[in-house]
């Protein structure tokens, strides 16, 4: 499962493009446009074709019916999907095609400004309507969480997305961990660190063994992506920053993780791995593809990052050695005596499925939503076809011997054969397979995990108006935060960390900050009255 999407540059790119369709079209419009003639005039029980998009260029679209599982959706629903693919920002193409009234009937997209937009344009129905009309009710009173349903409700009391990979306790759902290169923790004593200060002994330990792969130095510790990084770092301090943003607890006020004393905390931590040779400063400038190839080759003994994206890392590594493989460590706390937090999750999971005015058949589409999410359609989703896939012990699905090694061998290519785990669209934590069938290193790095999150739903869900005064000052303060964190941690002294931290504050003062802060807080205290 995927989690850490790292999204957020994104939002420039959806601010700029909503504000041309403001200019455009006059402004978003409250008005419910009128329902298409054959949405109204279908046949609700014939067999349909949904024109559908997941708004993410990196998405590739599924061959429905290529697989068991999708032949079996169809023969228990009606319902045929025709995915497209997206070519460049989905936000922007998602944009684009709501100034020109050409989406398709479902679409899969981040809850953020693009979603507000359409529903200020009344392209979407309320999903709560729907199952209403045509008597699907059990999709928002039994097959999504009490909790999750609560949290998408807009300000008009309306739902209008499906979540995805939604949870009820934050099960599978959060994966940052500090994980250890194994074969370099044993040979340096598989040190105890309890501590931030125990950790940065042994990150020393690690830098004056000398050790190198390929000719290159295997530098103490690494990760990819500044900002999400020092939140998550800043959160060993006891902070629960998720996001880019914390409640405030004593102010009851939501506020931007910068002000957090926790924050300085972690930049002066940084700053001391920086100056001390232990953080490879490449890591400040790798995209993805490049770090995962740099953990791929063992060039760090410790990695901040979700353990899952440690996987295909480790299995490359015991290609060479069997003993080298990552593996998470308990999070240290900043300080001795405090509680460490890991990261915060969010029960409503990742993006939601949306439908829009122009389906042709919203009646039918809800039918295969409301299959979809039963228990029967998540079994069948995540797990297969009974009997080939899986086997009912004891009134509970389990994936039949060697199949979970199958999987791991190649996901892509046996979901393909057999449907499992193919589609992926709105998925329900409760039914993962993982819970009963992960390897047990692989589990005993999501206990460690889980054991340090918490839940960061009220946050997650804040979505300030691409449109507003607040939602362009906080795209502009994103899109340049990556570098002003850089240039901290890489500071010459801790004087001057906390001299180029504080004229941080000031400028996202200066560019809005407590008018953002503000926005945030209202709608905090909106879903929490």
């Amino acid at each position: 499962m995927k989690s850490w999407k790292r999204k957020l540059p994104q939002t420039v790119l959806a601010v700029s493009v909503a504000a041309s369709l403001t200019a455009c079209s006059g402004g978003a419009s409250n008005e419910t446009p009128e329902t298409p003639a054959a949405a109204e005039n279908a046949d609700p029980n014939a067999p349909v074709t949904v024109e559908a998009s997941w708004m993410y260029e990196w998405w590739k679209p599924k061959v429905w019916g290529s697989d068991p599982v999708t032949k079996a959706l169809t023969e228990k629903t009606g319902v045929t999907f025709q995915f497209n693919g997206v070519s460049g920002d989905g936000n922007e193409k998602a944009s684009i095609m709501l100034l020109a009234k050409d989406y398709p009937e479902v679409m899969w997209m981040d809850r953020g400004p693009v979603l507000d937009k359409y529903i200020a344009a009344g392209a979407l129905y309320p999903i709560d309507e729907l199952a209403e009309k045509y008597s699907y009710k059990d999709i928002l009173t039994k097959h999504i969480p009490q909790g999750a349903v609560d949290a998408l409700r807009k300000p008009d009391g309306h739902v209008y997305g499906i979540p995805n990979w939604f949870n009820e306790k934050g099960e599978f759902s959060v994966g940052g961990s500090f994980s250890v290169r194994n074969d370099i923790y044993a040979k340096l004593g598989t040190p105890q660190f309890k501590t931030v200060d125990e950790l940065t002994e042994y990150l020393r330990k690690v830098r004056d063994s000398k050790l190198t792969i390929d000719g290159k130095a295997v530098y103490a510790i690494g990760f990819q992506g500044v900002t999400e990084n020092v939140e998550r770092i800043a959160n060993l301090w006891g902070a629960q920053n998720s996001s880019s943003r914390y409640y405030d607890a004593g102010e009851k006020r939501v506020k931007h993780f910068i002000r957090g004393e926790s924050t300085l905390n972690a930049l002066k931590w940084m700053n001391t791995l920086y100056k001390e040779k232990l953080l490879d400063p490449e890591n400040f400038t790798y995209k993805t593809e490049q770090f995962d190839e740099a953990a791929a080759k063992g060039r760090y003994a410790v990695i901040v990052a979700n353990f899952w994206d440690l996987w295909k890392a480790s299995e490359v590594l015991k290609m060479t050695d069997p003993q080298a493989f990552y593996k998470a460590v308990p999070h240290p706390a900043g300080t001795a005596g405090v509680k460490p937090n890991g990261d915060g999750y969010d029960k409503t999971g990742w993006n939601v499925a949306v439908i829009t005015k122009n389906a042709k058949n919203p009646k039918k589409i809800m039918e295969f939503f409301n299959y979809y999410l039963s228990p029967e359609g998540q079994i069948l989703s995540f797990y297969g076809i009974e009997g080939q896939t899986w086997e009912n012990v004891n009134g509970k699905p389990m994936l039949k011997p060697g199949v979970y090694e199958e999987i791991m061998k190649d996901s892509e290519g046996y979901g393909k054969k057999t449907g499992v785990r193919y589609l992926d669209l709105n998925q329900y934590q409760k039914y993962n397979w993982e819970r009963d069938a992960e390897a047990p290193d692989r589990r005993a790095d999501r206990a460690l995990v889980e054991a340090v999150n918490f839940d960061a739903t009220q946050l997650r869900i804040l979505t300030l108006n691409g449109e507003s005064k607040e939602g362009i000052a906080f795209a502009n303060m994103t899109s340049a935060i990556d570098t002003e964190l850089t240039k901290i941690i890489m500071a010459g002294s801790q004087e001057e960390v906390v001299t180029l931290y504080n004229e941080l504050i000031k400028k996202l003062e200066k560019q809005g900050l407590k008018g953002v802060e503000d926005a945030w807080t209202a709608m905090y205290n909106e879903k929490n009255k």
